[in-house]
């Protein structure tokens, strides 16, 4: 037996704790429902309905009724379709003395989906044309014609069911398009949690806390500040990639429009994820509000693995796209030999230097050298190699420049005419991308910075240990941002709508991603140890 609330308890400090502590509610006695439950709750919320497919005994119709429930006097209306299933049944009956009074043909909706808070319909696809279209209506504009005047409708959500999707070519599509969030109910499928229920007491729900209902002033408050919640750039890049993916996988399946998202859907998929969010106490859209729409862009059952893979995907497409382009990089340059003619090493010198920015015309600038603001005569940079030479280092009082010069025998250094002070000597050798000074290796300013996501003619025009170097910065870059998507996301996740089979799905992802990221790591390395 369930244990009983206390119906006198304080009034939850968040929208995220309120629904919490509605969803555990409503879960009581229940076993793998949890996940539906509280989408359905999220949805009647946000004012988006659901469908719901599995066989008979599933507990689909339980769903509804405690849905109705947390509204604080909420109506229901619940009803088994049929072929033979009338307009009547499910608006309501005809006023027959409207009709024979005042000749007004008019129904009788107390207690019929006009008047219904939540609207639960089992076998839908059975309803016949004419409840379809006034149901669309319903759905669509929240309103009821009745007779001669028009009904605005309390519906917060409809909640469909059936053990088969609607049949093709029969006009189902439109009613079809209306359910956003659509689920798989199935029979329980771990042994724990079925002895679980086989043993079970029939469980009678504890009244809810007063405190925990939600008012109809509360109900508007919610879908009022939830309309403000902004979006990621992380989430608006993974729907590029999302709607590339449904683009593509439609043209492969000869364009059967089972990928095809409208606009509508879009839109209406963009206010369930501000209610996620804003009931998870954010205020942008994540990529774990993101990840719900894997249950809402699925038009059948053999589609759902490629919905489920493209949207796993997309969250890492930036990620996987700046890899690639990594390793295809690596896998274009050519690693020059350690032994190399002198000509061919005067040519690499000279390739090096003349990447290097000019100052003054005679002169590089050291970067992060200790002492400040510090050049290197070009000319000088010209007669090194890897063996150290001795070099000084002083102050040039005219140019008002720290400047490091090599001495060179036969050129005899006049400190007078350089105009020095404060004259130090150093030790100077070659180094690919600058100098060694005194032991430490300096680069020298480049001519200009290659942006971390160009990878054309420039990039192939650089000498290869600057376009390794540039590699190293995309790959720490990507690495990093990574990590931080990881870190906002998904460590530690508390989406109270997500599932443990949703997260399940991202972290294989992840591995997936983690294991190329070391992939792509050994390669950089070993190309990094080619070029010493």
């Amino acid at each position: 037996m369930a244990k009983k609330t206390n119906t006198k308890s304080s009034q939850p400090d968040t929208p995220k704790e309120h629904v919490r502590k509605l969803i555990e509610w409503m879960s009581q006695g229940v076993y793998e429902k949890e996940q539906i439950i509280a989408i359905a709750l999220l949805c009647a919320i946000a004012g988006e309905n659901m469908f719901l497919l599995g066989p008979p005994g599933t507990a689909k119709s339980m769903v509804a009724s405690r849905l109705k429930m947390v509204f604080k006097d909420g109506k229901s209306f619940d009803y088994l379709m049929s072929r033979f299933s009338t307009p009547d049944e499910i608006f309501g009956p005809i006023s027959i003395s409207q009709l024979k009074n005042e000749d007004k043909y008019e129904r009788l909706t107390n207690g019929y989906v006009p008047e219904a808070d939540v609207v639960f319909l089992d076998e839908i696809w059975k309803a016949g044309p004419s409840i379809q279209n006034t149901l669309l209506t319903v759905i669509n504009e929240h309103i009821f014609h009745n007779g001669g005047r028009v009904i605005s409708t309390p519906m917060k959500v409809l909640i469909a069911a059936s053990n088969e999707l609607p049949a093709k070519d029969e006009g189902l599509e439109a009613l079809w398009d209306r359910f956003l969030m659509r689920m798989v109910s199935n029979c329980i499928e771990s042994d724990t949690a079925f002895f679980k229920m086989l043993k079970s007491k029939d469980v009678l729900l504890p009244p809810l806390s007063e405190s925990l209902y939600i008012t109809e002033e509360l109900y508007n408050l919610w879908q009022k500040d939830s309309k403000v919640i902004d979006i990621h750039n992380s989430v608006t890049n993974a729907i590029k990639a999302v709607r590339k993916s449904f683009a593509s996988l439609e043209n492969e399946d000869g364009n059967q429009l089972r990928y095809y998202i409208s606009d509508r859907r879009w839109r209406k998929a963009f206010r369930l994820m501000q209610t996620s969010a804003f009931l998870n106490g954010r205020k942008e859209i994540n990529l774990t509000d993101y990840l719900l729409l894997i249950h809402s862009f699925w038009n059948d059952v053999e589609c759902i693995p490629n919905v489920l893979t493209a949207f796993t995907a997309s969250i890492s497409d930036t990620t996987v796209k700046a890899l690639n382009k990594i390793d295809k990089s690596l896998r274009q340059l050519r690693v020059p030999q350690k032994q190399q003619s002198c000509d061919n090493s005067f040519t690499t010198q000279t390739a090096e230097s003349n990447t290097f920015a000019e100052y003054d015309y005679f002169y590089y600038l050291v970067e992060n050298y200790p002492d400040g603001e510090t050049y290197f005569s070009k000319w000088d940079y010209s007669v090194l190699n890897t063996q150290p030479r001795e070099g000084v280092r002083y102050f040039d009082t005219k140019r008002k420049k720290t400047i490091i010069h090599t001495l060179i025998p036969g050129r005899p250094f006049d400190a007078k005419s350089q105009n020095t002070t404060n004259l130090k000597k150093v030790t100077i050798q070659k180094f690919s991308k600058g100098a060694i000074i005194d032991g430490t290796p300096y680069l020298f300013r480049q001519k200009s910075t290659l942006s971390r996501a160009t990878f054309g003619e420039t990039f192939q025009n650089l000498p290869i240990y600057q376009r390794v170097s540039v590699l190293q910065d995309l790959f720490k870059t990507c690495v990093s941002e990574w990590n931080h998507l990881l870190s906002e996301n998904w460590v530690n996740c508390d989406n109270i709508f997500l599932s443990p089979i949703d997260l399940a799905l991202v972290n294989k992802m992840i591995k997936e991603v983690d294991e190329l990221i070391k992939t792509t790591e050994v390669k950089l390395n070993n190309v990094v140890m080619m070029i010493k």
